[in-house]
């Protein structure tokens, strides 16, 4: 029943995207030739430059097969200029890499990577942006084309989001040395490569070059360009608009505040309890839910919510060998924050 659970709910929620203020829907053209720079994460030998390195893929080399998809197909486009920060393995300081695109007059930065969490528990793409007046705007703007086409591809999405660091500036590099140059900026974190939904994806032979020809259409879409060479014409492509933040936007660092569970019903012949579950965060949208059989000793993978409601109920298969079920669960917004539920006995079940 789980597993059923776990699959429609994938059907309902692949495409969503962090809520994010929209003004108004408008037609986009190119106004000039846009000058684009591709950023192949990491690179080079030693610590944080490989990247991500699990289950036989290494981050440092899947950025740059990214990128030189995601290369190849935007210069599929009419009056664009694409460039790339490395083309080989070797290491490239972040600062240097900015300016680079400083140096190029970069009109975007698109920094390419690959996801891992301590815990391997998270699942899923990820786009980061400034969280700054008009390259959040941006960053918002392309996310949320970039994340509906990521989800597309069955890839869970985790929203467009913000991150400060305790100097007040943008947490991540990349982001903060581009925007210190006037150069809008992203991080797409296109999968967790620790992570059993996202792995058979990646380790896919042609799921990379996919990857690079969804975020090259994703760009193309946000500047409105045309293709005579594809055939297609972006240049009144509909894009939502990104109100400008009036403050600057961090990371929310509030856990949810609302996890409440019921058991609904029970089936001792087979062993499944019905549990109703509650959870909200006004902060962040809540997007996975774990529960535990055991009191909280134990819990299952996480579990997509459904964002489109605040409540909804799920069938938890007990084991034969769990005699006392004490039902609890966990609620996590998409900053991975998570808030403990309270723990309801199932005292009638065997």
């Amino acid at each position: 029943m789980i597993k059923k659970l776990f699959i429609a709910t994938l059907v309902a929620l692949l495409t969503f995207t962090a809520p994010t203020p929209v003004t108004n829907i408008t037609a986009v053209a190119a106004e000039k030739n846009p000058v684009i720079v591709i950023d192949p994460g990491h690179g080079g030998f030693g610590d944080r430059n490989l990247g991500a390195q699990y289950n036989g893929l290494s981050e440092k080399a899947l950025t740059l097969q990214v990128a030189n998809a995601m290369k190849a197909e935007l210069e599929k486009y009419d009056n664009v200029t694409v460039y790339l920060t490395r083309t080989d393995d070797r290491y490239i300081s972040l600062e240097d890499r900015a300016a680079f695109a400083k140096s190029v007059n970069a009109d975007f930065v698109y920094s390419i990577h690959f996801n891992a969490s301590s815990e391997h528990l998270f699942y899923g793409s990820e786009i980061w942006t400034s969280g700054f007046d008009k390259y959040y705007k941006a960053g918002a703007e392309f996310g949320n084309i970039e994340s509906e086409a990521l989800g597309a591809l069955g890839l869970y999405q985790k929203g467009v989001k913000t991150k400060l660091g305790s100097s007040g500036k943008d947490y991540y590099g990349i982001i903060r040395a581009s925007v210190a140059r006037d150069i809008p900026c992203v991080i797409i974190e296109h999968a967790y490569i620790d992570h059993g939904y996202d792995v058979p994806k990646v380790k896919d032979a042609s799921f990379t070059n996919t990857l690079g020809v969804t975020d090259a259409t994703s760009v193309a879409k946000y500047f409105g360009l045309k293709s005579a060479t594809l055939g297609v014409d972006y240049s009144n492509y509909k894009k939502a608009t990104v109100a400008k933040p009036s403050v600057v936007l961090g990371a929310d660092l509030s856990d949810p505040e609302t996890c409440q569970v019921n058991v609904l019903a029970t089936d001792k012949a087979s062993g499944n309890v019905l549990v109703e579950m509650t959870a909200n965060d006004s902060n962040s949208p809540i997007i996975y839910f774990s529960y535990s059989y055991d009191g909280g000793k134990t819990y299952s993978y996480l579990q997509m919510w459904d964002r489109s409601k605040q409540t909804q109920s799920f069938n938890v298969a007990v084991p034969k060998t769990c005699k006392n079920p004490v039902i609890v669960c966990r609620a996590y917004n998409n900053y991975e924050l998570f808030k403990e539920s309270n723990a309801v006995a199932v005292t009638d079940f065997q």
